[in-house]
């Protein structure tokens, strides 16, 4: 059970935004409604999908490059019902990712490339418990923070980069989601209904359409009810200065 915020970080306006995640339907399931509101307000929201997802089925006779190509495309039809029009598919291997210098510095690029002054991504800490989180969320959530601070930032990591005229950059917010001690609860009873509807998209992980409506919408409520919001997602932010 959550318990009331100690703080509320403002939500930003007008601002970069870039949201990292490791599969197709992450962003919608976690911070569909916010990034729909940062759309709203004036914010250039981009996305960056590192996996595609291929191996997220019970079905055995569907291949996992077809599954791949699958997820894409539903991906690309929820991010425009968000009104985000900027999307990124690495094409990691779903369920490996790792936590190495090569990914660091594919993290410490697109932060270099993109110049967000906030970026979404998972929270990597999930104790027991409960301990839910999926490997490839908690292994992104850890590389992305620690491609933030200090290797963005400092020059002299991944100089390769500034030689090819990437400059250092440094991210103002960090916004972790799936967190287990947020920090910050976003109002989303404007564009819950929005962030359904760009779930839905995802038909190849949705078995039922309609119970997913009723279980995301009682979901935001009582999340909502603890910080007296009519609907709300949740999220840790770190400032970073």
């Amino acid at each position: 059970m959550q318990t009331p915020l100690m703080h509320h970080a403002p939500l930003p306006t007008g601002v970069p935004v870039l949201a990292i995640c490791a599969h197709p339907d992450d962003l919608e399931s976690w911070c569909g409604g916010t990034l729909a509101l940062l759309v709203e307000r004036g914010c250039e929201v981009r996305i960056v999908i590192c996996t595609d997802g291929e191996k997220g089925t019970a079905d055995r006779t569907l291949p996992s490059a077809q599954l791949a190509a699958r997820r894409r495309d539903e991906q690309r039809a929820a991010a425009a019902r968000l009104g985000i029009r900027t999307l990124r598919f690495l094409g990691w291997p779903d369920g490996e990712l790792e936590d190495s210098s090569a990914m660091r510095g594919n993290v410490v690029r697109l932060l270099r490339q993109a110049r967000p002054e906030v970026v979404f991504t998972h929270d990597p800490e999930h104790p027991y418990p409960p301990y839910t989180a999926h490997r490839d969320h908690r292994v992104l959530g850890r590389v992305v923070l620690d491609a933030i601070y200090p290797m963005a930032r400092d020059h002299l990591f991944f100089p390769e980069q500034v030689l090819e005229g990437l400059e250092p950059h440094a991210v103002r917010q960090a916004w972790l989601f799936s967190t287990m001690q947020p920090t910050t609860a976003v109002d989303i009873s404007s564009t819950l209904e929005r962030k359904i509807v760009a779930r839905l998209e995802h038909r190849s992980q949705t078995a039922d359409a309609d119970a997913l409506r009723i279980g995301w919408r009682e979901r935001a409520a009582a999340i909502g009810a603890v910080h007296n919001l009519a609907a709300a997602e949740t999220f840790a932010v770190i400032d970073l200065g």
